[in-house]
């Protein structure tokens, strides 16, 4: 068993913290672009080499709304935008489909593997795994030049959200995403017809056909 200490540790008990300055945002509350509660930031995972926050993980509620389970998950720090008015964490661009195809964090098994699973449900295509990977190899730091660990994220759209001068862009944003959310409700009633066929697909595999097809009409 190797003895290195890994590069990515949860924040409580690896000896770093918050920046001055910075909020910290263990134990706001996580929704969607519409409001709708997804769960609680139960950590954050810091990588120690580059001093940065990669991922947060989420505590999912049970939701029936969202069909959610309760367990824990990471989600990407780019993918976060903060709202420190009401201290929620806004995912504008999560889906309830990539939440439930997400891994079940565990803190023991935080590796390459788990990190190209959780960006593949994200849509990435453009990291692949060395055929001879060991159990406790770590992804390249290339691998984190990739806007949904960009951490600036988290600031740079929070006028989106909090900005009450700018309510129209807000409302647009919310009409859009209800669009989708009906969309996908829509395609998620047309993928439980069909679970009876001879290999139907997992959600995960639903997903990733889903975004390869609309990549081809974009």
């Amino acid at each position: 068993m190797s003895n290195k200490v890994k590069r990515l540790q949860e924040l409580s008990g690896s000896g770093y913290e918050v920046a001055k300055g910075q909020p910290d945002i263990r134990g706001w509350e996580v929704r969607d672009v519409n409001g709708h509660l997804i769960g609680k930031v139960h950590e954050l995972i810091f990588d120690i080499r580059a001093s940065k926050v990669r991922y947060l993980i989420v505590n999912v509620n049970d939701s029936k709304e969202l069909q959610l389970e309760k367990r824990l998950v990471l989600v990407p720090i780019g993918l976060a935008v903060l709202e420190p008015k009401n201290d929620d964490v806004i995912l504008p661009n999560v889906t309830p489909f990539q939440l439930r195809a997400l891994p079940r964090y565990h803190k023991d098994d935080l590796g390459m593997k788990a990190e190209h699973a959780i960006s593949t449900v994200f849509g990435r295509t453009d990291a692949k795994i060395p055929t001879n990977y060991t159990d406790d190899q770590e992804v390249d730091e290339n691998f984190y030049n990739n806007e949904m660990f960009n951490e600036n994220n988290m600031y740079s759209r929070r006028g989106n959200f909090a900005n009450t001068t700018n309510s129209d862009k807000r409302q647009e944003t919310y009409r859009l995403s209800k669009a989708e959310a009906a969309s996908l409700k829509k395609d998620a009633e047309i993928y439980r017809t069909n679970d009876n066929s001879i290999n139907p697909e997992t959600e995960e595999e639903y997903l990733r056909r889903r975004r390869r097809e609309n990549d081809r009409r974009d």
